[in-house]
């Protein structure tokens, strides 16, 4: 019996998942013996040709064959499923298989899943730089962990044994200092042999070390700021039979625009010391291959680079295969510390053929940036949704930041009838006029029914919107992340994942899982594509938006902040204001970092951008958010909080939020807050109060990061009326850690507030 060579990647991914989900339970003599298998192979597999990989993945699979009595039953299906008669006397050798990088890359990444046979770059030099790292770091240890790691570094200053002590940090600290986690898995390879022969020449800036000295990892000061620019280039218009076309990302000292006039103020990228990571999208291309910077395991379109005081960043060039004709969308999201900086976007032109009398670069518009550093905490889990250029395709990446479970990993596609707007405007409508019903207005049937149409609108949108991929990774992480920050970064703000429930049954009908909707099943927030999400919201000054023939419900929000007023706040507030020059007024005056916005809504499906919001005698509208307005605005980084009720029989309703998301977010606001669809008023300002509380740490709470004081806001009005989809129309907008620092003095006063209204 043979392996078939056709089969054999697949057949090794099927193990490698097989021995992952089992070892826990297998004996301590099987996992060495696997292990010592996968620490001898493994190398073997990485550093093979295209032409000699397939060969090498064979022999582990025999090596693993002669394991068989002790594997699990399930890792010795995928093997004798991929193993065929000897071939007939006379029979001629098949030819060689090529294996494309992402299969490559996708099998390495399973197998290190079960044994990371991976090697330490210069493992002396590491070592130093980890332990002088982590002496700077012990604050941030409990006694138990500075107890582990004194003995640890102890016996390496002893024995000088620099793998086992990398080994033995890993474990121990990784999980609990990003910047130990960076560093080491920065200086992880393959092997040292196939890390030299994958990377470019190295590129050395004039006054840069050479040699070995420029691939070892370095530490420096991880508070300096840098200041940086994104320069992009690729071809405007790319021809179909093109191959190895060349995506390069450089983010240098000097901004040199391409195909767009913008200034360098907004290009400008505030970075840290250390690491940046480039992931690309390229939705109708393959990412063949990259070079410059350090490859990422298991993320074949991803690289690192290194931000250092006094010289630009390594170009990187990725190259890309078109694989079909038409616009398509590429996006290079910027990581640091393992937040998402900002995202770089353009579309090209992919064209059978044509006459190119001038090669054109694409446009890139970026925006400027601050990097928060490495203490900022990243959420525990990103989806990553990008929508094609044609608005038609949603593609999911999932990452998990503190954690190995996902790495930049790709989840599926899902295609779609129409763009994402038209496809839900009559669920929202739908929801709109669920919401209009209160409570006391319904009869206990009419409930039951109103819970069962939300439950089955949450069920069809998870049917819709997730492709099999995702469904199959969610299965694994539903309970390992339940109740933890889940942040969906995508191009589009129209989907309501909010209230997308989750539930799969198996070709029998055995129900696998029936869960709540995503609010409910994690601390959700989102952020748009474009710069990241800050970490410190920083509020001093506020404003409350109400015209005085409000809503009675809503009028309980203006003596809300009225009462704080009263109290002499630590944060000073003005309002209500009642009409558009009022509002404009402070929006330019560029010190108020706070909007609550207490009125009626009206959206403009044909124009989100005349979207209006009804004050005294005029609308405000999200194209007025220009010029001098848009200026302030952007020097105040205020929190925006949309709380736009139905106005009864005034006929306006509030139904989506894309055109004043776009507008506050891309005029610097750091986090905006809204509802998708029409609200309950009484619900909608129960809520408003619920979270400012909790925020600010007001009536008795302690201050509480915004996704956590978001969620505990939502579950209260849905304990309120599970029936009314209110409490799964509120979309927020920004870090789900971020927290919020109160007045121009930090030590104002907190939770010792009384504010109860």
């Amino acid at each position: 019996m043979l392996y078939r060579r056709e089969k054999a990647v697949e057949t090794l991914r099927s193990v490698a998942q097989a021995l992952a989900a089992a070892w826990a339970g297998l004996s301590g003599a099987t996992r060495d013996e696997v292990e010592a298998l996968f620490r001898r192979h493994g190398p073997e597999i990485a550093g093979a040709d295209a032409l000699n990989f397939v060969s090498r993945v064979i022999e582990l699979l025999e090596a693993l064959w002669e394991l068989r009595d002790v594997l699990p039953d399930a890792a010795n299906a995928a093997l004798l499923a991929g193993r065929e008669a000897e071939p007939e006397a006379g029979r001629l050798p098949r030819a060689a298989l090529s294996v494309d990088a992402a299969a490559r890359q996708a099998l390495l990444d399973e197998l290190v899943r079960v044994v990371d046979f991976r090697v330490f770059q210069d493992p002396e030099i590491l070592a130093q730089d980890v332990s002088a790292l982590i002496t700077a770091h012990q604050d941030r240890l409990t006694p138990d962990e500075r107890t582990a790691w004194s003995a640890l570094d102890a016996a390496y200053q002893r024995d000088a044994d620099a793998g086992v002590y990398l080994h033995a940090v890993e474990a121990l600290l990784a999980p609990k200092i990003a910047t130990v986690r960076a560093v080491l898995a920065r200086g992880k390879t393959w092997r040292a042999e196939t890390y030299r022969r994958m990377m470019m020449p190295r590129w050395a800036p004039r006054g840069a070390p050479s040699g070995e000295a420029a691939m070892a990892p370095s530490i420096g000061d991880q508070t300096a700021d840098v200041t940086r620019y994104a320069n992009v280039y690729f071809p405007a218009t790319v021809l179909r039979s093109q191959e190895m076309v060349p995506l390069i990302v450089h983010i240098a000292q000097q901004f040199q625009a391409k195909g767009v006039v913008i200034s360098e103020e907004q290009a400008r990228l505030t970075l840290r010391v250390g690491d940046l990571t480039l992931i690309v999208h390229a939705e109708g291309f393959e990412v063949v291959s990259a070079s410059g910077g350090t490859a990422l395991a298991g993320v074949p379109a991803a690289r690192v680079v290194s931000v250092a005081p006094e010289r630009d960043c390594e170009p990187v060039v990725f190259f890309l295969d078109p694989q079909s004709p038409g616009r398509k969308k590429i996006s290079i999201d910027v990581y640091q510390f393992d937040r998402r900086l900002v995202t770089l976007a353009f579309e090209t032109d992919v064209v059978d053929q044509v006459a190119i009398t001038e090669l054109a670069n694409v446009r890139i518009e970026p925006v400027p940036i601050v990097s928060p550093g490495e203490d900022a905490q990243p959420p525990d889990l990103e989806l990553r949704v990008v929508l094609s250029a044609d608005q038609r395709t949603l593609s999911y990446t999932l990452h998990s930041p503190g954690t190995a479970d996902y790495h930049f990993k790709p989840v599926g596609k899902t295609e779609l009838m129409t763009d994402p707007r038209a496809f839900l405007q009559p669920t929202l409508d739908r929801l709109s006029t669920l919401a209009r019903i209160s409570a006391g207005s319904r009869s206990e049937q009419e409930t039951r029914r109103a819970a069962q149409e939300l439950t089955n609108i949450g069920a069809n949108l998870y049917a819709d919107l997730f492709p099999e991929e995702f469904r199959r990774e969610y299965r694994k992480f539903r309970e390992a992340y339940r109740g933890k920050s889940l942040l969906i970064t995508s191009d589009d703000p129209w989907i309501p994942w909010e209230m997308v429930k989750p539930v799969e049954s198996d070709e029998n009908g055995i129900v696998l899982y029936d869960d709540p909707p995503l609010c409910e099943m994690f601390q959700l927030s989102r952020w748009l594509a474009g710069r990241g999400a800050p970490d410190q919201l920083n509020v001093a000054r506020g404003a409350w938006v109400a015209p005085a023939d409000n809503l009675v419900a809503a009028q309980e929000e203006t003596d809300y902040f009225t009462e704080l007023q009263r109290q002499q706040w630590a944060v000073s507030l003005v309002g209500p204001l009642s009409t558009v020059p009022d509002v404009e007024a402070q929006f330019q005056a560029g010190n108020v970092e706070l909007f609550h916005f207490a009125c009626h809504g009206n959206f403009n499906t044909e124009d989100p951008n005349e979207s209006k919001l009804k004050l005294a005698g005029d609308y405000l509208r999200p194209s007025q958010i220009v010029g001098l307005q848009q200026a302030g605005l952007r020097r105040a980084k205020p929190v925006v909080f949309l709380n736009a009720c139905h106005g009864g029989e005034m006929e306006f309703a509030l139904t989506g939020l894309g055109g004043w998301t776009q507008q506050f977010l891309d005029s610097g606001a750091s986090a905006f807050i809204g509802s998708l669809w029409e609200i309950n008023d009484a619900l909608a300002t129960r809520f408003a109060r619920e979270f400012y509380n909790r925020l600010w740490g007001l009536a008795g709470h302690d201050p509480t990061p915004l996704g956590r004081a978001f969620y505990e806001a939502r579950m209260i009005i849905k304990e309120a009326d599970p029936a009314n989809p209110t409490w799964l129309a509120y979309a927020l907008y920004g870090d789900p850690y971020g927290r919020v620092r109160l007045g121009r003095d930090t030590g104002t006063r907190g939770h010792g507030d009384t504010v109860t209204r």
